[in-house]
């Protein structure tokens, strides 16, 4: 919510978006409380992984990395397994 506050000004959407990561979720006819996270596959999940993962597109261009990512999903192309493993390490 702190990565979103500093990007998003207006305040009753917030209050939407807490509210809606807070519902919990229903397994079986049995709704479970969340304490952290999007639910998987719910309509928020792809638009708030793109705010937060934005950081890391920005570090990763600033590294001069070849990748593509949608949504959390993503691939970081590099030329050896070392530097893979390097890379892998410091995301």
């Amino acid at each position: 919510m702190g990565t979103l506050a500093k990007r998003i000004q207006d305040k009753p959407l917030l209050k939407l978006i807490r509210k809606y990561l807070q519902s919990g979720v229903m397994i079986n006819g049995v709704v479970s409380s969340t304490l952290e996270g999007t639910p998987q596959g719910g309509p928020l999940s792809p638009l708030l992984s793109n705010i937060v993962l934005d950081e890391l597109d920005k570090e990763l261009e600033r590294r001069g990395h070849k990748f593509v990512r949608y949504a959390d999903d993503c691939n970081i192309y590099v030329k050896s397994k070392r530097a893979g493993l390097r890379t892998m390490a410091s995301v």
